[in-house]
């Protein structure tokens, strides 16, 4: 981590780049690095192995960084503008695409205000019928053309979804009862299984429609910006199949639920509404509310990982604790609809 920790330096310093920049915003999250420079915005990922993302050689984050601008562009061509060199020159200066060794790889892409992102905006109330239109139009038109394959495809055999959720319940076991109720969590537990056996024939028949498809697999408001010319969706996740590939009825009850979650249920119902208008998807009313509580089960969970870490101040931790909760709440609020 010590490279990582000069090269963050060095890129938080104007002088990194060839345009002009006069100063520098840094963004850190759990896994990467983003440099807000003006006109451009310039992401690099951390080496680390976590096991389900492994980011441990410069080879590895090349790779992602490839994988990366190849499927976001698919959604957001206008917002990802390519790879990036970092490198070093024999005086010892770090720049981009400069001359000299390659010391790490990254991401270059349009700068876009973070302040303009969906989350941010809902709060304010400021996310219009028509916004929530066009993001059905524009999540359905990426769905048409996201990759498919008898691997991707693989993703959505019932042993598969099975899986996904006896890991969910394994990861959130020690949770109970602080955080999640013996009573919830063994009702959630209850009703999903029956949903799965009960529902076969439906998930087989769903990989034989081509609906399993590697899917953006993050799609919740606070990874879409609104702009003038539009909406922009990012960050979709590549470092681990296993999270973008699945059903895109999966894909959709992400961005209801997280509408749900903003208590947006009349923007959650249109946005379904409309998705099924475009798409004509009659499997949407049976999966929708299985989908929707997986999502927010999963997001009940990474707020408990959350709050295990131990860097928190005390009010963080209150924060996740309280989220976590409220996602466990909705996650059985789906779970009494199956």
């Amino acid at each position: 981590m010590e490279q990582y920790s000069t090269i963050l330096h060095a890129l938080q310093q104007p002088a990194a780049y060839s345009h002009p920049v006069k100063n520098t915003k840094t963004i850190i999250t759990a896994v990467s690095a983003v440099f807000l420079t003006g006109e451009y915005a310039y992401k690099i990922n951390k080496p680390l192995n976590l096991g389900f993302l492994d980011f441990s050689t410069l080879e590895k984050r090349k790779d992602q960084c490839e994988k990366e601008v190849k499927y976001n562009s698919l959604i957001s061509p206008e917002l990802y503008l390519g790879t990036v060199r970092i490198t070093k020159n024999t005086n010892g200066a770090i720049t981009v695409n400069g001359d000299g060794k390659i010391i790490e790889y990254g991401i270059k892409m349009k700068q876009v205000d973070p302040d303009a992102t969906m989350n941010n905006l809902l709060a304010k109330n400021l996310i219009t019928m028509k916004h929530i239109q066009e993001l059905a139009k524009k999540i359905f038109q990426f769905h048409h053309i996201a990759p498919t394959s008898q691997e991707i495809s693989g993703f959505g055999r019932i042993d598969m979804i099975q899986f996904n959720w006896n890991e969910n319940f394994e990861q959130t076991e020690k949770y109970k009862p602080a955080i999640v109720s013996q009573v919830d969590f063994e009702f959630i537990q209850q009703k999903i299984n029956k949903f799965i056996q009960q529902n076969k024939e439906l998930f087989e028949k769903r990989i034989a429609k081509n609906k399993i498809k590697h899917c953006h697999g993050d799609f919740h408001s606070a990874n879409i910006f609104i702009t003038e010319n539009g909406l922009l969706i990012f960050d979709g996740i590549v470092f681990n199949q296993r999270f973008p590939c699945s059903d895109i009825i999966a894909e959709i009850a992400f961005m209801a639920m997280d509408l749900d979650f903003h208590n947006k249920q009349e923007l959650s119902e249109l946005f379904i509404k409309e998705y099924q208008r475009l798409s004509d998807d009659e499997d949407i009313p049976t999966l929708l509310n299985f989908y929707k509580c997986y999502r927010a089960y999963i997001r009940a969970k990474i707020n408990c990982f959350t709050y295990d870490d131990q860097n928190l101040n005390d009010d963080e931790k209150r924060n996740a604790n309280e989220k976590a909760q409220q996602y466990f709440t909705l996650a059985r609020d789906y779970a009494d609809l199956l």
